[in-house]
């Protein structure tokens, strides 16, 4: 599968926040009062971006999991295998829905919760004292990240999609396990920067206990497959 334009890809779309200031006037015309709400509209406007991109990257994670699972129930060789494979579609099936649930609640729009194919771009800031321009700033770049990420995954899809038998079993489960692996640190991630957002945080260490557990049913298929 040839590489795509993720330059003109949105993975990530827009956040809608409903914070409304006053409207920004020329620097040089800002009073005191103004330039402060100017800086905290800003710092607002930067925390809903970081948190966008946050949940897309997670998002860009789970669709990597049930597409390589997909993949692994139609084509691998081993029962066992098999029977993993759709276990795993259905945990990451699971904790995207509940990250989509969480999004639509904040009214955070991630195309990556929806599509993980979308192809077209739209990204744009919050109303608001500054929160427009800080957004903005901290996006730049976002759609070009996560769209590298997904152009790397369907080229590791149709390495995949080649091996045939025990081959292409081994190579799921070690891709898998390393998969989830990155999937922990991911999350790690969110919760040292989430800590004071319980709903957030318990979203997390559900997943993350979800991720935890089938890095170790990966790795031990891998062990007895070896034998």
């Amino acid at each position: 599968m040839g590489k795509t334009h993720w330059k003109a890809r949105a993975v990530t779309a827009a956040v809608v926040t409903g914070l409304m200031g006053f409207a920004a006037h020329a620097q040089d015309d800002m009073s005191k009062q103004e330039k402060q709400q100017m800086k905290q509209g800003k710092a607002v406007g930067e925390a809903a971006a970081k948190r966008v991109q946050y949940v897309g990257k997670l998002a860009v994670f789970n669709n990597r999991q049930i597409e390589m699972a997909k993949l692994a129930e139609e084509q691998a060789s081993d029962p066992r295998v098999k029977e993993f494979a759709t276990q795993l579609r259905q945990d990451h099936e699971r904790v995207q829905d509940a990250l989509r649930t969480w999004a639509e609640n904040k009214k955070v729009q991630v195309s990556a919760l929806s599509d993980s194919s979308q192809t077209s771009e739209e990204a744009t800031g919050t109303g608001g004292s500054g929160v427009q321009q800080g957004y903005q700033e901290k996006m730049k770049g976002t759609g070009e990240k996560l769209g590298k990420a997904l152009d790397t995954k369907n080229e590791e899809l149709s390495k995949l999609r080649e091996k045939q038998g025990p081959e292409f079993d081994k190579a799921f489960l070690s891709r898998i396990a390393e998969d989830q692996k990155k999937g922990k640190e991911i999350l790690k991630e969110g919760r040292k920067d989430y800590k004071n957002d319980a709903g957030f945080l318990a979203l997390l260490s559900d997943t993350e206990t979800t991720v935890s557990r089938n890095e170790t049913q990966a790795k031990d298929l891998e062990k007895q497959m070896k034998k």
